[in-house]
């Protein structure tokens, strides 16, 4: 079916504009001629029986979410002239965050930051979590409000791979600058911090107008790439919190709750407090000082301890971290002087023993 301004859809939607399309349908502006209101309606491709089965379950599984920062559909419909399912959501005349790349304040991007972590920390936190794979400019719409909001969000993994049938596209269609390096494993499977690495490259892309990685997302960064640097311009905190978003393994990324209460406290005015484990590389090495070559132990031992606990205070005041870990790396050091001096001693008892054995051996072949 073909559509058209001025269709009446379904008996009931008046389409006024065509909004935009994608992998899996188009969105129009139209008037819901039973309420008199300006909303969105996306329609999805043809499915078959099982996959209008799945967007009923979705549609149930999300109609009760309710959050600040997530668009809400109201309605799942069926076309009556074609048999595609669509949804119709409130219309948000500002469209998506994308047509800002490149062109918004540090502060526009912390709401962006504190709006978006806020609705996917909601998200992850359902029982089971609600993993979104598929954060990026296009899915974070502007309401009148000023407030971002997350689309969507009720699409399964399984509802994606029968759209992509459907389509006849393969899995990584269209998203692939926005996939952290684990999403390229042999076993996959979707974890939250996917999403945080996904947000740290729409921070980017809002920052540059452009995408890190050359667009390769974390496939290039899995083959060693680092992570770019933001402007000079920008604060120490927003360039904190993208490396750490970016960071490649997941257990050091943040959480989406970690993350929208340091942007709320960066908000407020306040020196945001760093809550999860960050501790880059290339920082502490600039803190940890090269050990002098000197022939004494003493000397290395202690230049060594001297390292450690350089390391140690780094990421004790990077992190908010108390002094136990000092004491901790501390007592490591002192631990592993000990076992060296026993197995010094150690070491002379069995060459004297090995001397012995083949002193005796050459007296006796003698």
């Amino acid at each position: 079916m073909q559509y058209t301004e001025g269709l009446l859809f379904d008996e009931r939607y008046q389409f006024e504009r065509f909004l935009g399309s994608g992998s899996f349908g188009e969105v129009w502006l139209a008037k819901d001629i039973a309420t008199d209101l300006q909303v969105a309606v996306k329609i999805y491709i043809s499915v078959d029986q099982q996959g209008l089965d799945d967007f009923k379950k979705e549609f149930q599984l999300s109609f009760n979410l309710n959050h600040t920062n997530l668009l809400h559909a109201n309605y799942l419909g069926v076309g009556k002239d074609d048999n595609k399912p669509y949804l119709v959501m409130p219309f948000c005349p500002d469209g998506s965050v994308s047509k800002l790349a490149g062109n918004m304040t540090e502060q526009d991007i912390w709401r962006f930051i504190r709006d978006v972590a806020s609705g996917l920390d909601y998200l992850h936190s359902q029982r089971p979590p609600i993993i979104h794979q598929d954060i990026k400019p296009d899915n974070i719409l502007m309401l009148k409000s000023g407030d971002f909001v997350i689309s969507d969000f009720g699409i399964s993994k399984q509802l994606k791979n029968t759209l992509r049938k459907s389509a006849n596209l393969n899995s990584t269609s269209g998203a692939v600058a926005y996939m952290g390096p684990e999403r390229f494993s042999k076993q996959y499977q979707a974890v939250k911090a996917s999403d945080i690495w996904s947000l740290g490259v729409t921070i980017y892309e809002l920052v540059y107008g452009d995408l890190p990685f050359c667009g390769l997302g974390g496939s290039l960064q899995k083959q060693g790439a680092e992570i770019p640097d933001m402007p000079e311009e920008y604060s120490p905190e927003i360039k904190v919190l993208f490396t750490s978003c970016l960071a490649k393994e997941t257990w050091h990324r943040p959480s989406a709750k970690q993350i929208a209460d340091y942007a709320s406290e960066f908000l407020a005015g306040k020196t945001p407090t760093i809550t999860w484990n960050y501790a880059p590389e290339e920082e502490a090495s600039e803190e940890v000082p090269a050990p002098e070559k000197d022939d004494k132990k003493s000397d290395k031992k202690s230049s060594k301890s001297s390292s450690i606990k350089s390391t140690v205070k780094l990421t004790n005041r990077v992190t908010g971290a108390d002094s136990k870990e000092e004491m901790n790396a501390t007592a490591a050091i002192k631990s592993e002087e000990i076992d060296s001096k026993d197995i010094s001693w150690w070491w002379f008892v069995v060459m004297a023993i090995a001397g012995f054995a083949v002193g005796t051996l050459v007296k006796f072949l003698i």
